[in-house]
């Protein structure tokens, strides 16, 4: 794995990139990488992804960041929130055929994490889907503010937005703020949130069964978590999103 640590970078060969510190990335053409991003605090990326190349992005850690994405060719990110957050994604499509697909999981015990997520469509023929899950128990709040935006004359693109919340207790709370502005006619568009208690149905028939309740908080939990931890190629990172959330359920 190659480590950028703060200066600017353009990724020619495909493979795995660790990011640490404020860094601008550039993606050139036909390159095909797996980027891992456990920023630091007030850290800052500005990511282009050139057409025909391909990133996969992964956030596992992240506070007060602000991530900055131009994107020509595909662009997938994977964010996994398990400590205290306030995250700003910013993500512009900027030529025919460029997609970016996001997808965010926030595991908030007794914290407060707040996501701005922010797509914009400046060229024809471009996707963009966001995908949002919130877990929030113990006191924990969780914010997800997105917004997407389709410009005028940008015309067969297509935005869709989705945030879903498990809220655990009656202390703790999932919102979702969906938001599109479209200037543009010929065009798709649209977002939706889910948000609702944790069946106390399910919690009873798996207790009946011989878990105690943590256990069956935590089953039904990895449940929700899995499809996003397995998606993570690396074996390393994958195990220890899986203990931070053990210990978060199980303290």
């Amino acid at each position: 794995m190659i480590d950028i640590n703060k200066v600017s970078f353009e990724i020619k060969e495909n493979g795995d990139y660790a990011v640490k510190g404020t860094v601008l990335l550039k993606a050139l053409n036909h390159s095909n990488s797996n980027i891992y991003d456990s920023l630091d605090n007030d850290s800052e990326v500005v990511l282009f992804v050139e057409e025909g190349s391909i990133v996969n992005y992964y956030v596992t850690n992240s506070s007060n960041i602000k991530r900055t994405f131009n994107v020509e060719g595909t662009l997938n990110v994977i964010e996994i929130n398990v400590d205290k957050t306030s995250d700003s994604l910013f993500i512009t499509l900027n030529k025919e055929n460029a997609e970016a697909y996001v997808k965010n999981l926030v595991i908030a015990n007794n914290l407060e994490s707040t996501f701005i997520q922010n797509i914009t469509h400046n060229s024809k023929y471009t996707f963009s889907n966001i995908e949002n899950v919130g877990v929030s128990f113990d006191g924990g709040n969780i914010t997800f503010d997105t917004t997407g935006k389709i410009e005028k004359g940008m015309s067969k693109s297509k935005c869709s937005q989705l945030s879903r919340g498990v809220v655990m207790d009656n202390k703790s709370t999932v919102t979702a703020k969906p938001i599109l502005l479209i200037d543009e006619y010929d065009c798709f568009a649209n977002h939706g949130a889910s948000i609702g208690k944790m069946s106390d149905d399910d919690l009873f028939y798996l207790m009946s069964r011989g878990l105690t309740k943590d256990e069956a908080f935590l089953l039904i939990l990895q449940g929700i978590v899995r499809p996003f931890i397995s998606s993570i190629p690396s074996e390393e990172i994958r195990n220890g999103i899986e203990n931070k959330v053990n210990e978060l359920i199980l303290k």
